[in-house]
């Protein structure tokens, strides 16, 4: 599927193509920005644990060049807008003060709370709008669609969950493409699936799961098991037949699908081992 049929099938939120961000026209702000997961500290955090990683971009630079870009009115920032979960370093509350206070020249910015954003309100300018984890419900312009967003750590409030779409965050979602030989490469990817239940008269309600917009964070595969548990409201949503895209908006298929290929291809990948081991032991002897 292309990036432009993504678009079209999800009538009111748009993907930017490559980029783990969404944007739509709300009715009060205006153009509204979307982002998640930022986890400004986590280079430093690693570094400062002996994990060394390359330090040339910082999520804020890749924040001011979108802003720059798409020129929001609004910038929400869908949790986990920090790495330390029990307040913040010294340097790294500096840093985030400092960002938000240039951020607020350019556009208004509203934070809605992650599990990683304790004591946050303790090193955020009083400009920035702070939202609890039960996230926030905005109507779009044009459509009158409702949109409802939170982190995903935690169960929304009511009218956030009964929204026309739905999106969360937490889950990192990605997707390891894994050849014959074992060799792999891990790709953000977007997650969207359809709501179960639903009220008479809402029967396509959407769920869109965000990738975390920090360049380092590689993230959780969604074929594997470890993702199953961090979606939290993965029983009340056709979890099986998920849809899988690329950041350009390509679908790469249904999850049952590519946990499916995931087995049998470990399955191979496994007796392959046992053949080379066979073999060896023969040479051995």
């Amino acid at each position: 599927m292309t990036n432009d049929n993504f678009e079209e099938e999800q009538n009111s939120s748009i993907i930017i193509p490559n980029t783990p961000a969404i944007v739509f026209k709300e009715k009060t702000f205006g153009k509204t920005l979307i982002v998640s997961d930022l986890h400004i500290g986590y280079v430093y955090g690693r570094n400062k644990r002996g994990i060394v990683l390359p330090e040339a971009k910082r999520p804020e630079e890749d924040i001011f060049r979108l802003v720059e870009k798409i020129k929001p009115d609004r910038l929400i920032f869908l949790g986990d807008f920090k790495d330390e979960i029990f307040g913040t370093s010294h340097p790294i509350a500096g840093r985030i003060w400092k960002f938000l206070r240039e951020l607020l020249e350019k556009t208004n910015v509203t934070i809605i709370k992650g599990n990683h954003d304790g004591k946050i309100e303790e090193i955020i300018p009083e400009e920035v709008e702070l939202i609890p984890a039960e996230g926030i419900r905005l109507v779009e312009d044009g459509t009158n669609k409702s949109i409802g967003m939170w982190h995903g750590h935690a169960s929304p409030a009511l009218d956030v969950w009964t929204a026309d779409i739905t999106i969360s965050a937490h889950a990192h979602p990605a997707y390891s493409f894994q050849d014959e030989i074992g060799a792999k490469i891990t790709q953000k990817v977007w997650v969207r699936a359809k709501w179960l239940n639903t009220e008479q008269g809402k029967p396509d309600r959407v769920h869109i799961i965000i990738p975390p917009f920090n360049r380092y964070i590689e993230g959780y595969s969604v074929d594997g098991e470890y993702f199953k548990t961090i979606v939290l409201m993965r029983d009340a949503i056709d979890f099986d037949n998920a849809e899988i895209f690329t950041l350009d908006g390509i679908l790469i298929g249904l999850l049952k699908d590519l946990q499916e290929n995931r087995r049998k291809l470990e399955g191979r990948l496994k007796n392959l081992r046992k053949e080379v081991k066979a073999s060896k032991k023969k040479r051995k002897y």
